[in-house]
């Protein structure tokens, strides 16, 4: 679970796995997977570095010492955008 400021102050706490996708604004909204959103105080980088290093842990959890590199830099947010070839 991951903590985020709710706009009044206090702090709720979210299942990570229920994060659809996360968009910037004055406040951030968080759409779950069940069609619902959030608003929060986090910006987009604090809630994807949160719900990273909670999935981290979990892994690392899992693995012991066997986690790949790869896992290790999860991210919710691409490095880059993909290049997708059209098949018309």
């Amino acid at each position: 679970m991951i903590a985020l400021s709710k706009l009044d102050g206090t702090t709720m706490y979210l299942n990570e796995d229920h994060v659809e996708r996360v968009e910037q604004g004055a406040n951030s909204a968080v759409y779950l997977t069940n069609g619902t959103y959030l608003i929060v105080r986090d910006d987009v980088d604090t809630i994807n570095e949160r719900i990273r290093s909670e999935k981290t842990a979990i892994l690392s959890g899992a693995l012991g010492d066997r986690v790949p590199d790869r896992v290790a830099k999860l991210s919710a947010v691409p490095d880059e955008v993909p290049n997708v070839v059209s098949r018309s």
